[in-house]
């Protein structure tokens, strides 16, 4: 589990100090929570990471070469169009770039209330 908090997200600001500290500690609950949920789902062997760097895809990529790591598994907005290359996208930019497979999963649609 990786957890990426970029640099652009810190700001030049006098309170970056504190700023760091609370994504840091958003990210490590994140992480701690989807480690958690993996183990009872029966995965083995989960790890949990944050990492820093000046772009989520950089971080993961830098994270890849660093580990033995046999598949990228990220989510995905689902956006096209106009909205996908102005927003950018971690995942397309992974499924180019990365050395090792990737596998992109969307949420779930919502169910029709009717």
């Amino acid at each position: 589990m990786l957890s990426v908090i970029t640099y652009q997200s810190l700001g030049i600001d006098v309170r970056s100090d504190i700023q760091s500290a609370m994504l840091e500690e958003s990210a490590e609950d994140i992480v701690e929570e989807a480690t958690a949920f993996a183990e009872a789902a029966g995965v083995e062997d989960v790890r949990g990471a944050v990492e820093y760097g000046s772009s989520v895809h950089e971080a993961v990529l830098e994270f890849l070469e660093e580990r033995e790591v046999d598949l990228v598994v990220v989510g995905t907005h689902g956006r096209t169009g106009f909205d996908r290359y102005l927003l950018g996208s971690v995942a397309e930019s992974l499924l180019r770039t990365s050395p090792v497979p990737v596998l992109t999963v969307r949420p779930p649609e919502p169910e029709d209330s009717d």
